[in-house]
């Protein structure tokens, strides 16, 4: 079934690993080719190919031998998918999917290939369900237009072919990306009442794996590694070329670059037509989608300085301006690394230059994240940075340098909470592992050295309830050291519900972290002391008194809990407390004697971590409190910071005398420039500054001791920042943004 001059790509001995792939330490290549298809040299661990039955609606034909497609009296479909991992960052310059007619019908028919848009599980699959008890929107699967046909001709053992280049390009950073779920098989034509147009395609369960299903990809990869250097009048790029792929055939070689600059952030439809050459002319004056054209080398370069004496004497970078690089690679055909309409997964960079240095700013790397990603990325310092999207798509980074650890994994709904990352060391998997949960009521176990899912389910068994809120996790290694009597050898992930056609039976749940099974479960009712509301923050594992603090939503009012205190081990609950809508996270302090936790009234309560009872609030004269408080103090007089609708504030409580100090020595609280809305303070004891991103599109350094912003570092203008993380191991704070970018600078600024 392979193509002459094509092999299937598959590990190499003889290798290296880099970025989280396996490439083979051959020359820098353009335009290379692979065949995607599951067998024993090539598992394709997320593919998946299965048929479905409007005539048995409920039964699941995924371990089949055979793919049905008919449009006789009970229609029948076939679904099609492939692991995209072995294709890094690239531009898709040619798809094409491949099925073996092992039985043609007796009629010539015209099959339809589109693109299915829900999550959905080999094994799990029927005309009704798609996975986990999760439904079909409409019966029959989710799928789009068709974006191929094919016609079948009546004879058997023969290989059809669809062009599906516009799909998988969509997978690679399409301005709205979508999730690879694979593709829909559809006999469109008039429906017979017989069965002469029935027919059946071999499956990878086929004993000839040359007949498996395929998916044959041209694809050009992008540079890796790109840094910004801001100097006076000056910015230095400096990238390097990728590997070939293992399995891969050249099909066009490596010729250079092509570099383009804007002063606002590139657009997505800043996309170098392939075939033409561009050049840089006097001025800058030629552009691509409002982009300047500053460089186009066909010698391989590995730097470029914008600046009159080096590299762009015609239209040099001018001091104060903050300047967005987009880099392409192109081939000796003239194709670029990017795709037909979109350029989002093209490196970018950005920088300001500055005859003083101190103004400069000098952006370590940025990364797409596929769509809009507010929630501060999980991390394993210095090893990996983990952000989700509400476009479903989870991205694991290399922090070193920006590139893709692995393809973006495309989940079953949108992820609106920070992903919990353990390293190997720690997790009781002894992997790199995310713990997700996702807006389709779906949590995902995700590995991120290889994008890998560990496992997934549904833990109330519901389809009404999704998840907005990040999972906590209790780590069973870190309670067994602190103390804790949490008694189970494996991790728990706990999550909380978002049924919002419910203010009362919303749901806390604690699932192995190992197999995904729940251990327990906490449903709220329609009584006032048990009513549970929407859960919208990160659940908190308190060691020191062996329970996990959840914080809800409280149908509007007072009267209901909206913080609960569960046994870490059972589940079961020890103590609430009605303190109103709460949409920030609580904290309790490292000996366990005080918990921290704001509403949405701008209110900040200590409390009792024994009873759930207040022991002192204090109002932040703002409108709520957002994110996390900040403690910088160990033990009392407690230190925290925490953000509101427009402000940073620096309270102390001391709890021996019970008293809040929001005003005087040591305290202090900032409006944000322009009044934008700050996200969750981020510090370490021991760091002079504080740090928030805002909705103006800004990161900024407050100086510790009294407030006053010393630092401000810009995204795109205009463009909400989403909570900001830090890397201590490597000095970086990275945070998301709407435009669906993360931005990561060196700290501090």
């Amino acid at each position: 079934m392979n193509t002459p001059g094509v092999v299937v790509a598959r590990c190499v001995t003889a290798s290296l690993f880099f970025g989280g792939l396996l490439l083979v330490a051959l020359p820098a290549a353009a335009r290379e080719r692979v065949i995607l298809q599951k067998s024993t040299t090539d598992p394709q661990k997320r593919a998946a190919n299965t048929w479905i039955d409007k005539g048995a609606t409920t039964t699941n034909h995924g371990t089949d031998t055979t793919i049905t497609v008919s449009n006789n009296t009970n229609l029948q479909r076939g679904m099609v998918q492939f692991d995209m991992s072995a294709i890094p960052n690239s531009g898709i310059k040619l798809a094409t999917l491949s099925l073996f007619l092992a039985t043609a019908p007796t009629q010539t028919r015209t099959y339809s290939a589109g693109r299915i848009t829900s999550l959905w599980t080999e094994t799990g699959t029927t005309w009704i369900s798609r996975a986990l008890s999760a439904v079909w929107t409409a019966l029959g699967a989710d799928f789009a237009a068709a974006t191929a046909t094919a016609t079948t001709g009546t004879t058997s053992g023969v290989t059809l072919n669809w062009t599906v280049t516009s799909d998988v390009q969509t997978f690679f950073g399409a301005a709205a990306p979508s999730t690879n779920f694979g593709w829909m098989i559809t006999d469109g034509g008039t429906t017979s009442g017989g069965n002469p147009r029935i027919g059946m395609f071999s499956s990878n369960r086929d004993a000839n794996a040359l007949r498996h299903p395929s998916l044959a990809v041209e694809f050009i990869q992008n540079v890796q590694g790109l840094k910004a250097t801001a100097g006076n009048a000056q910015v230095i790029l400096n990238w390097t070329y990728p590997a070939q792929v293992a399995g891969s055939t050249i099909v066009s070689a490596t010729k250079g670059v092509l570099i383009l600059r804007q002063t606002s952030q590139i657009l997505a439809s800043a996309v170098p037509t392939d075939g033409t050459a561009f050049t840089r002319t006097a001025g800058c004056a030629n552009t691509i989608g409002g982009a300047t054209v500053v460089f186009n080398s066909t010698t391989l370069p590995t730097t470029f300085n914008d600046s009159a004496t080096g590299d762009n004497p015609t239209c040099p970078p001018v001091n104060g301006t903050q300047y967005f690089y987009k880099v392409y690679v192109q081939d000796a055909a003239l194709a670029y690394s990017a795709n037909a309409a979109t350029s989002n997964y093209v490196p970018e960079t950005v920088a300001r230059p500055s005859a003083t240095p101190s103004s400069r700013e000098i952006t370590s790397w940025l990364a797409p994240t596929g769509g809009t990603a507010l929630a501060a990325p999980g991390t394993v310092p210095g090893t990996v940075a983990v952000v989700g999207s509400n476009s479903n798509l989870l991205s694991g980074i290399n922090p070193a340098d920006g590139s893709p650890l692995f393809n973006p994994v495309s989940l079953g709904g949108a992820i609106s909470g920070r992903p919990i990352v353990l390293d190997s060391l720690t997790s009781a998997l002894a992997r790199n592992v995310a713990y997700v949960a996702a807006g389709d009521g779906l949590v995902y176990a995700i590995d991120v050295s290889t994008g890998d899912t560990i496992w997934m389910v549904n833990p109330t068994g519901l389809t009404t309830n999704g998840f907005t809120a990040p999972t906590g996790v209790v780590v069973s290694s870190t309670a067994a050291l602190l103390g804790s009597t949490y008694t189970r050898a494996t991790d728990l992930v706990v999550v909380g519900t978002r049924n919002t056609a419910s203010t009362t039976t919303n749901q806390i749940v604690g699932i192995d972290g190992s197999t995904g099974a729940t251990v327990w479960q906490l449903i709220g009712s329609g009584t006032t002391t048990n009513a549970m509301d929407i859960a919208v923050s990160e659940p908190y594992m308190d060691y020191q008194n062996n329970a996990v603090w959840v914080a809800t939503n409280s149908g509007g009012g007072t009267t209901r809990p909206s913080l609960w205190k569960l046994d870490m081990t059972a589940g079961t609950k020890l103590a609430t407390a009605n303190l109103g809508n709460i949409s920030s996270s609580p904290l309790v302090t490292l000996s366990g004697d005080v918990l921290f936790v704001g509403n949405d009234a701008g209110t900040l309560f200590a409390i009792n971590p024994a009873t759930a009872a207040t022991f002192k609030s204090a109002a932040g004269g703002d409108t709520r409190v957002v994110g996390t408080p900040l403690l910088l103090t160990n033990t009392s007089p407690y230190t925290v910071v925490f953000a509101g609708a427009t402000k940073v504030q620096k309270v102390i409580y001391n709890l021996s005398a019970n008293t809040f100090t929001t005003t005087g020595a040591g305290t202090w609280s900032t409006t944000m420039p322009g009044g934008c809305t700050p996200s969750s303070p981020v510090g370490f004891q021991g760091l002079p500054d504080i740090y928030v991103s805002c909705s103006d599109g800004n990161i900024y350094q407050l100086d510790d001791s009294t407030g006053a912003v010393t630092g401000t570092l810009a995204g795109p203008a205009g463009s909400a920042m989403g909570d900001p993380t830090l890397d201590l191991q490597l000095s970086l704070i990275m945070a998301g943004n709407v435009d669906g970018r993360v931005f990561t600078f060196p700290f501090p600024f």
